[in-house]
């Protein structure tokens, strides 16, 4: 069973999907899916089960530069470049 709906920014780097946590590592949702290591996601109409992968080393630096060109002019673009939200950046791999 899975908690809470979550809704995530998410960004591709070099064919992988990754997200960052807008509250940093201390946040629950980052806890639970480092932790569990499994997730659901539903997206454009599918329902697609995860896991979850803690990412860390220089992908942070291309991570945040999609993040740049992605969410340009958005309010929360700082937040999500931010060190505490670098800090808890994850990587969505398909389980199925």
């Amino acid at each position: 069973m899975y908690g809470t709906p979550t809704w995530i920014w998410e960004v591709v780097v070099d064919g992988g999907l990754y997200v960052r946590v807008y509250n940093g590592a201390h946040s629950q949702w980052y806890n639970a899916a480092v932790l569990q290591k499994a997730g659901r996601i539903i997206a454009a109409g599918m329902t697609k089960e995860v896991r979850f992968e803690a990412v860390q080393g220089n992908i942070n630096d291309a991570i945040g530069e999609a993040y740049k060109k992605k969410y340009n002019g958005s309010p929360y673009l700082s937040s999500m470049i931010s060190n505490c939200a670098r800090a808890a950046t994850v990587e969505i791999l398909c389980s199925d």
